[in-house]
């Protein structure tokens, strides 16, 4: 939230890049909320509602990324498959930890 109260303060004007970093950083934060609730729902049929606004704001912030990142607000340095396998195996030897 620390990150929000940044770029809010920093927008004196909230011009349209001003706003979208602000749905940007809202979906986020509403997406990690809901994945938090999703694991500790204790009724199937609330977890599922949960399951679909997550997916939902998920699709959302996705969208406003793509957005952000057409216009040029949104750098990103493209994934060198190297980095990619590294990542999936850096991952899946923790989830193996973890278990």
């Amino acid at each position: 939230m620390n990150n929000q109260n940044t770029n809010r303060n920093a927008c004196a004007q909230w011009d349209d890049r001003c706003m979208m970093t602000d749905l940007l950083d809202t979906a986020k934060h509403i997406t990690e909320v809901y994945g938090a609730y999703v694991c500790e729902g204790s009724s199937d049929t609330l977890r599922q509602v949960l399951q679909d606004n997550m997916d939902a704001t998920a699709n959302d912030q996705f969208q406003i990324f793509q957005q952000m990142q057409q216009r040029g607000w949104y750098q990103t340095k493209a994934a060198q498959q190297q980095d990619v396998q590294q990542a999936k195996q850096k991952f899946a030897q923790q989830k193996q930890q973890l278990m």
